[in-house]
Formats: C-alpha cells, structure tokens, sequence
C-alpha cells in the first residue's frame, strides 16, 4: 500500500506559498479590431505577382497575330490586377482580359497515376499599335 501512496497528492509535499496569480488588467490582450490571421476573401495580390509567366502554346503564338497574349496567372488573380500588372510590368495599353480557368488532369507515369494540377490563365488583348517583346523583355 505504501508503493500506491506515492502516487496521491498530499500536503506535505508542496511548499505551501502560493502561486502568484495576474489580474485581467495586467493581461495583455488583443484589440478585437486586430484580426490574427488573415482571411482569403481580403487577399491582396501585388500587381506585378499577379503574373507568374507567359504561356506558349501553339494557340498563344496564333493569339500574337491578333495582338493577344496569354499569361500564366495565380488561382486569386483577377481581371482588374492582371490588367493593372501587365500595364505596370510591360508599359502596354490593355484593352481587355479573359480569364479561363485550366482544370486538372490524371497522368500515368509508368504504374503510378497522379494528377498535373491545375492553373489559371489570362488571354491580354491590347491597344492597337502596342506590343510585347518577351525575348526583350
């Protein structure tokens, strides 16, 4: 019995101080106003990373003739920042954005069967008589 006693909490063994405790005005909260993480419905893209790169394509080349280029966008990238983001990064007039949202496809690589994901892609229209060079630029 005496191996079990042990075990049980008794008086003797704390030093009978008490801890000290903190009053609710000593603690530090934070201002409800302040939120701690941020929401994906408030997410800011910078212009210029609204853009992650050209896309070529047999499809993009034959779009060039027509003064279009298509562009490899993030998945929150919207018309209006991809449009502000192309003016900043190339000095080009826009004239208009579509957007086209690419769906994910399976892939076998040999047994093994995953998936390529998907993305997201603009198709630029601009003003006449503006260009992109990517080469140069």
């Amino acid at each position: 019995m005496s191996a079990l006693n042990l075990f049980k909490k008794s008086g003797s063994r704390t030093s009978g101080k008490k801890q000290p405790t903190l009053k609710q005005s000593e603690v530090a909260l934070p201002d409800k106003s302040e939120s701690v993480a941020p929401k994906i419905s408030n997410l800011v893209i910078a212009p210029v990373s609204a853009i992650l790169h050209p896309y070529v394509s047999e499809k993009a080349t034959r779009l060039e003739g027509m003064n279009q280029y298509m562009f490899k966008v993030t998945r929150f990238a919207n018309k209006p920042e991809v449009k502000k983001a192309i003016q900043n990064r190339y000095k080009v007039t826009v004239v208009s954005v579509n957007m086209i949202n690419m769906p994910s496809k399976k892939r076998t690589v040999g047994r093994h069967v995953g998936t390529k994901s998907g993305f997201r892609k603009a198709i630029v229209t601009l003003a006449e008589g503006d260009s992109i060079n990517f080469a140069k630029a």
